[in-house]
């Protein structure tokens, strides 16, 4: 009898984890807003190979990348976070991969199946707030 009870505890203490965590991972996009860009990924697998090709960019270009002040939430579909996001982006049906850009100002910049970084650092360095930035730039 205690077994059980020690069991059903610590199951229930998990659900109660996991649905904390789940609303603290999709809330803390918010956290991010007017400190970083955010790039979130939507992939249908961790192997795939736009979503690899774009953690090897970031690592590539990873100077220019921290320098625009980015952060990249990574979601495999499958995942509560990737449900949840996946709605609030309007990421439909089965995806192969997709790349969302969200401003300092917390706004969607770019909806786009491509992991090409290069891309989106063109894109960012054409915003207003990114010119105004690089007059304060340090490097």
């Amino acid at each position: 009898m205690n077994e059980l009870f020690l069991r059903s505890r610590q199951w229930i203490f998990s659900v109660c984890l996991l649905a904390i965590f789940t609303q603290l991972h999709a809330e803390s996009l918010k956290d991010y807003k007017w400190t970083n860009r955010v790039i979130v990924t939507f992939s249908n697998a961790e192997s795939n190979p736009d979503r690899l090709l774009l953690i090897q960019q970031i690592k590539q270009y990873s100077c220019q990348y921290r320098k625009r002040d980015l952060v990249h939430v990574d979601l495999i579909e499958g995942t509560e976070q990737y449900r949840y996001l996946s709605r609030k982006f309007s990421v439909t049906g089965h995806t192969d991969f997709k790349l969302v850009l969200i401003g300092k100002d917390g706004e969607m910049k770019l909806s786009t199946t491509s992991s090409n970084l290069p891309d989106v650092l063109s894109l960012i360095d054409n915003m207003p707030m990114r010119k105004r930035e690089l007059h304060t730039e340090k490097c």
